[in-house]
């Protein structure tokens, strides 16, 4: 990263997307080997599938997910959540990767059918790790919490995606109207995070695009100048990084696969580590403890990562985001 800019310590909804665009066609069709704690909050995904390398998802409660070359502890005893991921993933073919509208939410899509499951991994404020069965009754969770005051996040209530932040219909007409009936008070960047839920960056980004100031208050009236227009189109390109890909196409040998048991036969352990930068398709790969990760087929760029994932509390370093 450049001299003098804070590094980032969680992901935005910016960077969920493009994470999960940049790895769903690499790891969909591996199966969940195993499961591993690195810490409280940090989770490790051991994923394998025939005559391809090994690979290690990691995912950090409140804060990131990415492949990893982290060297695992194995001496250590599983923590009873570990236990019961590996009950019920082990052995699982991930499917998708998805996020609910713009959320910092990723949902890993396992199995098919009655045995389809989703582990869910919140991204925001004190963030959450959450198993659901196939129609999204919660099985098992890092910690209950509420997401509102009707809905509810514990065992065997149903998991609230219907809670997610959809997209608002983006218009010219539409963000004016909602401009002039707000506080004029309020700052156009402020405004912007409230009304059309993209993340900050995003909200920066439209404003610097029109040449618009993002302290400008609504008082002002911006949406009646000329720059108004690239405020909106600005925002409309950002809204369609959102709209949902087409699954991946598997190859011949993976559709066979996917007619096989969600519950085969699991391969033996192989040493952590056993990704290698050049053994990935794309070349997404982290290395722990100041190594870098680099979505080549992300479509916002590269994404680098600084971190040290293991090291006993919450998981410490930061994330960098560039072009």
């Amino acid at each position: 990263m450049g001299k003098g800019k804070a590094a980032k310590s969680r992901f935005s909804s910016l960077d969920v997307r493009a994470m999960a665009t940049s790895l769903e066609p690499m790891i969909a069709g591996y199966r969940i080997t195993n499961v591993y704690d690195a810490n409280p909050r940090t989770y490790i995904l051991k994923l394998s599938k025939p005559e391809a390398p090994k690979l290690l998802l990691l995912l950090e409660s409140g804060v990131r997910f990415h492949l990893t070359r982290y060297a695992r502890d194995k001496e250590g005893t599983p923590s009873g959540f570990t236990m019961k991921l590996r009950k019920h993933l082990k052995g699982k073919r991930i499917e998708q990767l998805l996020q609910p509208g713009a959320d910092r939410v990723l949902v890993v899509a396992c199995g098919s059918g009655e045995a389809r499951h989703h582990l869910i991994v919140e991204l925001y404020d004190k963030g959450n790790v959450v198993l659901t069965d196939c129609s999204h009754t919660i099985l098992t969770l890092l910690r209950s919490s509420k997401h509102d005051s009707e809905a509810r996040v514990t065992v065997k209530e149903a998991y609230p995606l219907s809670a997610s932040r959809e997209l608002p219909p983006l218009s010219e007409a539409w963000l004016a109207a909602k401009m002039a009936a707000a506080d004029g008070s309020q700052q156009l960047g402020a405004f912007l995070l409230r009304a059309v839920p993209l993340g900050r960056e995003i909200a920066e980004h439209a404003c610097a695009a029109a040449d618009l100031p993002a302290g400008t208050r609504l008082a002002a009236r911006p949406w009646e100048g000329e720059a108004f227009g690239r405020l909106v189109g600005a925002l409309e390109e950002a809204a369609a990084l959102f709209v949902d890909a087409p699954p991946p196409v598997l190859a011949e040998e993976d559709e066979a696969a996917a007619d096989e048991a969600d519950s085969p036969a699991h391969p033996p352990e192989s040493p952590a580590g056993s990704v290698a930068a050049g053994g990935v398709a794309a070349g997404v790969v982290a290395g722990e403890g100041g190594g870098e990760l680099r979505a080549s087929t992300a479509p916002l760029g590269w994404i680098v990562l600084r971190d040290g994932a293991g090291g006993g509390g919450g998981g410490g370093g930061g994330v960098g985001v560039g072009r």
